[in-house]
């Protein structure tokens, strides 16, 4: 069925005289992408080539990435003498390098006939160039087609900024130069403007004394331009400097919390080592904290961090992680529990054992295990609603609906800080 569409489509196009008609079968032709198609087409370009739009004919044929079609463009390129069909192929010519001596003449003299009409279209200029570069054009033909290009009031500004753009791409020093040096020569024109708005942005070598000259001398309109930028580049980069400042001042604070968790747990391990209900420290050794000073950034980095707090949290010694209690009296003492096992369980039992009276949530440890718990798990979409109702029993779900994730990291690490201080006090008050 395809195959005798298609071949009615062939037909069809060998049959009209309509050159309208003919381009609307040649697009379906594209559209279908049948490899044989090209052929056709090119036929119906051949019947259709002194027409007005038989640059239509050769943009059908650059959509077909065949070595057939390749030849047929090459062949065209060759042979036309209708600068839209060359224009409308540059494209394809600069992708697959065709630069055929004849073919490059003629490009060539499209571009001079473009800046000699003062009509250049400005997306015909970065073709122009691009083709002739690839093709070992001189330099100095280029230079001065773009230079006349940009110093013509009768082209449009577009085509007059991407002539500039190109010309400064070839020789930067030696134009910035020139136009510095014979700058009162453009002042106030149109060339003023565009080449303002495209140095404005530049530094390096003489830009800051080109700066200070249009300051100086230049147009109304130039010193706005040039001020506006200026302007917009002092804001970034003090905009940049806050960002920074924030930055230092979150690896600082994130730091001091680090640093008084340690001295805290330092303090619990030293005074339970001397309590006769203890006789050893607590709490496990870990250097691992010391690797949480930086502000997590993202929410990869504070899903790595939880996964060391959680370790920490239940760090506690072995005496305590292997205390053996009864089920019966793990019941009497918190009647609540589903499982004694777990070493913040096993620590809440131990503390209760040595009639040292904590709450419920063990000074709200329970609360912060089990957030970095859900955070520390890679399957989100099962554990999000759950970790939402726990960040909102902590006041720390709009942290969380903002993607601050520094902010929640500072506020877990203070929460266990919180766990620590609160633990000090029981073990001081208790302490014999």
């Amino acid at each position: 069925m395809a195959a005798d569409y298609n071949s009615n489509l062939i037909v069809e196009l060998y049959s009209t005289s309509d050159v309208g008609k003919a381009t609307r079968i040649c697009d379906e032709m594209v559209s279908i992408g049948d490899p044989v198609f090209p052929r056709q087409i090119y036929e119906a370009y051949k019947k259709f080539k002194h027409t007005h739009i038989s640059h239509s004919f050769v943009l059908d044929l650059t959509n077909f990435k065949t070595r057939d079609a390749n030849e047929i463009l090459e062949e065209i390129a060759r042979e036309t003498f209708r600068g839209a069909d060359i224009s409308m192929m540059l494209d394809h010519l600069i992708e697959v390098e065709y630069f055929h001596p004849e073919v490059v003449r003629k490009v060539r003299g499209l571009f001079e006939e473009e800046v000699a009409s003062g009509e250049t279209y400005d997306y015909d200029i970065d073709r122009y160039v691009t083709y002739l570069q690839k093709a070992g054009e001189e330099t100095t033909v280029l230079e001065n087609l773009l230079k006349t290009c940009f110093e013509d009031d009768r082209q449009s500004i577009g085509a007059r900024k991407v002539a500039l753009r190109k010309l400064l791409r070839l020789k930067p020093g030696e134009y910035i130069k020139f136009y510095y040096e014979n700058y009162e020569t453009i002042e106030s024109k149109k060339m003023e403007v565009i080449l303002v708005e495209e140095i404005s942005t530049w530094h390096g070598g003489i830009v800051p004394s080109f700066h200070k000259k249009i300051l100086d001398i230049g147009s109304e309109r130039a010193k706005e331009i040039l001020t506006k930028e200026q302007t917009k580049k002092i804001k970034e980069e003090k905009d940049k400097e806050i960002k920074e400042q924030k930055v230092l001042h979150a690896e600082y604070e994130t730091s001091d919390i680090i640093a008084e968790i340690a001295e805290l747990r330092s303090r619990i391990n030293k005074i339970a080592i001397f309590d006769q209900r203890f006789g050893f420290p607590i709490l496990t050794s870990s250097e691992e904290i010391y690797q949480q000073g930086r502000p997590a950034r993202d929410k990869a980095t504070l899903r790595g961090y939880c996964m060391v707090l959680r370790s920490l949290l239940g760090g506690f010694d072995e005496r305590i992680t292997q205390y053996e209690i009864s089920e019966e009296k793990a019941i009497v003492l918190i009647p609540d529990l589903k499982d004694p096992k777990g070493s913040i369980n096993k620590f809440h039992l131990f503390l209760l054992d040595k009639n040292i009276k904590v709450d419920d949530g063990l000074f709200g440890l329970r609360s912060i295990n089990r957030i970095i718990t859900k955070f520390a798990a890679h399957t989100d979409e099962e554990t999000k609603p759950e970790l939402i109702k726990l960040l909102e029993a902590e006041d720390l779900l709009d942290v969380y609906k903002e993607d601050n994730w520094s902010k929640l990291h500072r506020e877990i690490l203070l929460r266990y800080k919180t766990v620590l201080e609160r633990l000090l006090t029981v073990l001081i008050t208790k302490s014999p």
